[in-house]
């Protein structure tokens, strides 16, 4: 707007109309598109270089509710809404005791005590959601109320919350619950999601971020993706190379964790963008590959074009058979016979337990090629030193955490919750340029007292 910030006519509330518009638009991507143009005519940027990408969870903006707290709350804000769209309504169809049960907010400390208790709480719950749908649902009823937003999330949580036994409504055994990524997780933000990463659970999304990490220039975040928080980096690596790639600025070598990698992304990023993958593959975990002289798959000799595998005794597969696993993934069962395997003089090297015959899996020649590769390039002390530079990606998301907020989504919603982190990209990147034309050094990743003893010793 070209106006100073104490100038009469400015006020923040024009901010958030901006953020509306820009959403409304979808012109948010250009916040950081049009730095990255700038900074590629300067030569701060270029593609073809080295990039790293990693991710971290974010926040969502909601409280976080238990079970019993999901429900009933579930149930206080429908009626919330129905209270306001259609309040007369909702008086003549109430029953008394619900305005106790739900006049206020359902907190942990308000709960009954002890599993018994609970319990029949839950199937009060349960009752009192099916009967507001049956009111809602029953003939005579305005057919605009089974529209309101806050009764479809109603119908959505009921679903996955509950079973029907015996006529009694029993919350459902973990078992038989729907995955992270479909349960509700607060019925005032249905698109926030539960996940856990190791040792870390949280309720919100995942963000990844993208920057250029050559030697020479100026480390510039080039891509954003925020994603549902269940999503795996797996899902995502596809998608974020073809933003890159989109923007011009796919890198020649590509840094990232082992999270993103699998033999399919290794072979798809050579060839289809041109694209150098460095990142750690998954060790082959079979008990073959870590036992001395056993007979890991490394030891077969593949003929692809007549679809056999010899083995080490000089044994030929007796089955061939390509096939998908849960994911999608192509893969090939190889199978050898049961009676060779017995008489085979090698057996203890080979298999273990009741034998049925050797079964290898195998991925498509071009992937299982890639993977192997990759398994011996990252145990020769010149990957290891190329892959250190990943880790400065690192850095980056604890600055974005530390001094920008990234933590924690500021709105309600995936949408808004991107704009946050395009705006926080963005605002990274002209702190960075400000630091490269002061000539401030970068800063080094700080060494303890008691760690520069080792290196003293």
């Amino acid at each position: 707007m070209s106006l100073d910030l104490d100038d009469p006519g400015f006020n923040f509330s024009v901010l958030s109309e901006f953020r509306d518009r820009l959403l409304a638009g979808e012109l948010e991507e250009r916040l950081l598109e049009r730095r990255l143009e700038t900074f590629k005519v300067r030569g701060w940027l270029k593609g073809r270089g080295r990039q790293r990408t990693d991710s971290t969870h974010v926040l969502g903006r909601i409280r976080t509710l238990n079970r019993l707290e999901l429900v009933g709350e579930t149930v206080r804000a429908a009626l919330n809404a129905l209270a306001t769209v259609a309040p007369a309504w909702l008086q003549a169809q109430t029953p008394a005791e619900w305005y106790d049960r739900y006049g206020r907010r359902v907190e942990d400390y308000r709960l009954p005590h002890g599993v018994s208790a609970r319990d029949g709480y839950a199937q009060t719950i349960g009752a009192d959601s099916f009967e507001l749908m049956r009111l809602v649902y029953a003939e005579g009823t305005a057919e605009w109320l089974r529209h309101v937003p806050a009764l479809s999330v109603l119908r959505q949580v009921w679903i996955q919350q509950y079973l029907v036994i015996d006529g009694q409504f029993r919350l459902r055994a973990m078992e038989d619950m729907p995955p992270a990524r479909h349960r509700i997780a607060s019925p005032y933000h249905d698109q926030a999601r539960y996940a856990t990463k190791r040792l870390t659970s949280w309720t919100g999304y995942k963000v990844h971020l993208t920057e250029s990490c050559d030697d020479e220039g100026v480390r510039l975040i080039t891509d954003v993706q925020t994603t549902e928080a269940p999503m795996t980096d797996m899902e995502m690596t596809a998608p974020l190379q073809q933003a890159l790639v989109d923007k011009d600025l796919a890198p020649a070598e590509h840094l990232i964790d082992a999270g993103y990698v699998d033999a399919h992304m290794l072979v798809t990023a050579q060839t289809v963008h041109e694209m150098r993958v460095v990142g750690p593959v998954q060790p082959d975990r079979h008990w073959q590959a870590h036992v001395e002289g056993a007979y890991a798959i490394t030891t077969f000799e593949i003929d692809w074009a007549n679809h056999s595998v010899t083995c080490p005794q000089g044994h030929v597969s007796v089955a061939w058979l390509p096939h998908q696993d849960r994911y999608g993934n192509q893969l090939i069962s190889v199978k050898f016979a049961r009676q060779t395997c017995l008489d085979c003089a090698a057996r203890p090297l080979c298999t273990a337990g009741d034998v049925v015959g050797r079964r290898l899996t195998l991925h498509p020649e071009a992937e299982h090629k890639a993977l192997q590769a990759a398994r011996q390039a990252q145990q020769t002390a010149e990957w290891k030193a190329e892959y250190e530079a990943r880790a400065g990606i690192e850095g980056t998301l604890s600055q974005g955490i530390r001094a920008f907020e990234l933590r924690q989504s500021r709105y309600i919603g995936p949408a808004k919750t991107h704009l946050q982190h395009i705006l926080t990209a963005a605002a990274i990147n002209i702190e960075r340029v400000y630091d490269h034309l002061s000539q401030r050094p970068r800063a080094h990743t700080p060494t303890s007292r008691f760690a520069a003893l080792a290196s003293a010793a």
